[in-house]
């Protein structure tokens, strides 16, 4: 028997990638039916409807908190899956997405799943593209060595979100390490899902350090939270604007593409860590502010 499902998607002014995402969503191999789709609108300045075309949703709106997560949570709060599925309006699912995560909780008897995020590279991509698809959304790495996962491509089980809670709306990138980490240290299963994939176009510079920040705001807060103490936060934000090693850049990425392009690869990642910084910088600093506030 299948279980329904809920995919829910954050939207803010990203029309075309929604569109494709949508019309991959109705193609899915996993019974119409079973199916619901939400798309919580964070804010955009057109008419966001006006992307559907044909696809059947779900339409709600989050104006006030301008955060991924608190969209989030508003279409977890009004969904009515057994499963609810995460995705972005920039991820497009493969055809058994759906099928393959929900086999994967029910097979491995788990409560999250986190699937595979592929980045569609163009035929001569930038070397901030190449950063961002081999360093970012790393859901393979994030389950097996942070038992973590990231909402680009995560299923968990209803009553998961009910127990542990829902995502703090307050920040914009980090919140579903912080949550898929606090659900596995109270006993919860996480698990990979190898054959659940959505494709992801990569970002170009100035998106990807925009993003950079964002991530790095949230650090400061997650390692906390994790117990780790303010000096050793404080040590991890600093060293964080050290310059990455060209060795570390050669192991990781699997094309060559030469080494003057090597050179502005490294370029990148060396701004990814200072913009990282200066984000992690800001989060210790708010440190107190941010605890405050969810109290």
């Amino acid at each position: 028997m299948n279980p329904t499902v809920s995919v829910i998607i954050p939207v803010l002014n990203n029309c075309t990638q929604l569109k494709e995402t949508l019309s991959a969503l109705s193609e899915q191999s996993y019974p119409a039916e079973k199916i619901e789709v939400i798309v919580v609108d964070n804010g955009s300045d057109t008419d966001i409807s006006e992307c559907f075309g044909d696809s059947v949703v779900k339409l709600l709106y989050e104006k006030e908190i301008k955060s991924p997560y608190a969209a989030r949570n508003k279409g977890i709060n009004a969904s009515t899956g057994e499963i609810i599925a995460l995705t972005d309006a920039n991820k497009t699912p493969e055809t058994n997405w759906i099928e393959e995560g929900v086999k994967a909780l029910i097979v491995q008897d788990a409560d999250m799943a986190g699937g595979n995020i592929d980045f569609s590279l163009p035929a001569k991509p930038t070397a901030s593209e190449v950063f961002d698809a081999t360093f970012f959304n790393n859901n393979r790495n994030l389950v097996f060595n942070e038992q973590a996962a990231v909402t680009g491509n995560l299923f968990l089980k209803r009553e998961l979100m009910d127990t542990i809670g829902r995502f703090h709306g307050i920040f914009r990138s980090g919140m579903d390490i912080w949550w898929t980490q606090q659900a596995v240290r109270k006993g919860y299963k996480l698990i990979f899902a190898e054959n659940s994939s959505v494709i992801c176009k990569p970002r170009k510079y100035f998106a990807l350090m925009k993003k950079s920040r964002r991530v790095g705001i949230s650090h400061p807060f997650i390692r906390a939270e994790a117990g780790d103490s303010l000096t050793n936060i404080a040590l991890i934000v600093f060293r964080t604007f050290t310059p990455p090693g060209l060795r570390w850049l050669k192991e990781n990425v699997s094309v060559n593409y030469g080494s003057g392009f090597l050179i502005r690869l490294w370029m990148v990642a060396w701004s990814y860590k200072c913009f990282l910084g200066i984000g992690r910088l800001q989060g210790l600093l708010s440190l107190k502010k941010i605890r405050k506030k969810l109290k």
